[in-house]
């Protein structure tokens, strides 16, 4: 009697430790399992690139009224209202229109600032690569400056290309001035080549020249 009460009793105290055992292991899984919550930079940085996307996707396959809702409203008061922009928008795509063969521009995003309300602004990079016939593979570096007024939701563009530096206060006049914009360039692969042998002829002749300069040392007797 008293080796069954025994068991019993040792029974109990196993099945109450594998439950306190489990029921632990459930809490720690269900609280590894649960992702963090995403920041608001986060949230703002891959919102901002995927609307960019979307403008340069639209400008690529002239889908002019996609790029029309996402650009700036500001920008066409600058222009004498939609038409105007649209028209000059228009204009520029088909002064140097992508040919065939040619891939959609890559973007990158490069500064992204909060003015500690629901108002976030960024500077993407835009990246075309094309082919010049006289100078080969060709590299057009311009800018768009985003704007979200949703806490980095929802985004709205300009192409800085498309207009001097000083005139982005006029088309965009919130924007924020300490953001820095940069100059958009054109970068030719052969006169990257040519600098890079420059540079690395420099490099040889410098290590000749030290070569030349190291002192001898003397054999010992």
């Amino acid at each position: 009697m008293i080796q069954t009460t025994k068991r019993i009793v040792t029974c109990t105290l196993l099945f109450c430790l594998s439950g306190i055992v489990y029921a632990q292991d459930q809490t720690a899984t269900s609280t590894t399992d649960q992702p963090l919550p995403e920041s608001d930079t986060a949230i703002a940085t891959r919102n901002a690139l995927r609307f960019a996307d979307s403008l340069v996707k639209a400008d690529f396959y002239t889908d002019w009224n996609t790029y029309m809702n996402l650009t700036c409203t500001s920008a066409f008061k600058f222009y004498g209202g939609k038409e105007g922009f649209k028209e000059n928008a228009v204009a520029i795509h088909y002064r140097d229109e992508p040919k065939s063969e040619e891939k959609m521009p890559k973007t990158k995003l490069l500064h992204l600032m909060n003015d500690n309300s629901d108002q976030w602004q960024c500077v993407v990079e835009k990246v075309r690569e094309k082919w010049d016939e006289s100078r080969g593979k060709v590299k057009v570096y311009t800018y768009l400056v985003g704007e979200s007024n949703d806490n980095g939701l929802n985004w709205k563009f300009i192409d800085a290309s498309h207009n001097s530096l000083p005139n982005i206060i006029y088309i965009l006049p919130s924007v924020f001035t300490t953001m820095e914009i940069p100059e958009g360039k054109t970068v030719y692969e052969d006169e990257v080549a040519a600098q890079q042998a420059a540079e690395e002829a420099v490099k040889a002749n410098q290590a000749t020249q030290a070569k030349k300069k190291a002192p001898v040392k003397k054999a010992t007797k």
